[in-house]
């Protein structure tokens, strides 16, 4: 079956039902600190100078703090990026807040360029879910422009918020922050690729922190199996590729494995994520598949070269080839760069695709 009659399948069953889906939030609001009734925090910015996260909010435990300030330290090493997180129970107007918190905590020092970023996270008002602005420096506002900052806030932080996961949004905005780093080093410049409204350069958004998570995209009907029936594991990734480009984040769809649709529920999916990966399976073109009983792998060669193109674990169910997105990502991991590498402490059956290959001691290949 070819991928012209498999979309037509997808789209004919797409026009006869919708599936039902149900809302849910990881954190409820009794969880945050700054809500009516609640003393804001009175702090100093000596109290915040020293630290890539400071979270007078008390949103994050303290393993997701220490998450973000690896990972924002990696920024400042890597990319020469001195990117700061400032959290605030406060009520008082957010973007004179995040102006003055900038230069009192010299926001760009650490940098050898004098470039920065602050974001400022302020919950005191709890009604409206908060508010989050990003501040950039002079020097990165070349890069980080109006309608970049408005993207990644409307379309990559906010739905991880309205979901409770406050500290997952920043880690996903802060993959997207290096992205276009990488990318303005190359020339490219920035052109949303959804309608994204802008609001000045670090403008403040609703964070709508705890709202509830948009389900919108998960609501989207699921294709029947017999349109799969028969289709290769290329086949069914080209189907992934469209999905993504219809913004079809249903997790039931037939070409996950059960295991995989069950953990997919679980998982906060954007419309910036979705595109993000979308274009990069464009870039990474056709992969070469390699089957072993009820297992295939598709990977993308020269390994070296294509670290940004990780390959993708297929199981055969009910005669179906089917992808296998929770094993993926048990066993493969990404730096801040998302180049992909091995997780060598987990075992899987999918080895077979990389005997000719060779892996360093931290998984990567080569």
């Amino acid at each position: 079956m070819n991928l012209s009659a498999l979309k037509m399948t997808f789209f004919i069953l797409v026009l006869l039902g919708v599936v039902g889906s149900m809302a849910y939030t990881f954190m409820r609001k009794d969880m945050f600190p700054g809500e009516r009734g609640h003393d804001p925090v009175v702090y100093t910015s000596d109290d915040c100078k020293n630290e890539l996260v400071c979270d007078k909010a008390s949103l994050f435990a303290e393993g997701q703090r220490n998450d973000i300030a690896t990972y924002h330290a990696t920024l400042l090493q890597e990319d020469d990026i001195d990117y700061r997180v400032l959290t605030v129970s406060m009520t008082q107007d957010i973007n004179l807040l995040a102006h003055q918190q900038f230069m009192d905590m010299k926001v760009g020092q650490r940098s050898k360029s004098g470039r920065g970023l602050l974001l400022v996270i302020a919950i005191g008002n709890f009604e409206g879910g908060g508010e989050v602005r990003l501040e950039v420096s002079a020097g990165l506002e070349g890069v980080y422009t109006d309608a970049f900052v408005s993207y990644i806030q409307h379309r990559q932080m906010v739905p991880f918020f309205k979901a409770g996961r406050v500290a997952d949004g920043i880690l996903a905005t802060t993959e997207m922050i290096v992205t276009r780093a990488i990318e303005a080093k190359e020339g490219k410049e920035f052109s949303p690729p959804m309608k994204s409204v802008s609001t000045g350069a670090g403008a403040a958004n609703s964070a709508q922190i705890g709202a509830g998570e948009d389900t919108s995209l998960k609501q989207k009907a699921a294709p029947k199996l017999e349109g799969l029936q028969g289709a290769s594991p290329q086949q069914i990734l080209d189907l992934y590729t469209w999905t993504l480009e219809q913004r079809n984040a249903n997790p039931d769809l037939d070409i996950y494995t059960r295991a995989t649709r069950q953990w997919k529920k679980t998982w906060v999916v954007t419309p910036a994520q979705m595109n993000n990966e979308f274009q990069s399976l464009k870039r990474c073109g056709k992969g070469e598949t390699k089957i072993k009983g009820n297992y295939a792998v598709i990977r993308f060669g020269p390994p070296k070269s294509k670290r940004e193109c990780n390959p993708f674990f297929f199981e055969k169910e009910d005669g179906v080839w089917r992808m296998n997105f929770l094993m993926l990502m048990k066993a493969v991991r990404f730096n801040h760069r998302n180049e992909w590498h091995f997780d060598l402490s987990t075992k899987h059956p999918y080895g077979f695709a990389f005997t000719d290959w060779s892996f360093d001691r931290y998984g990567f290949p080569h």
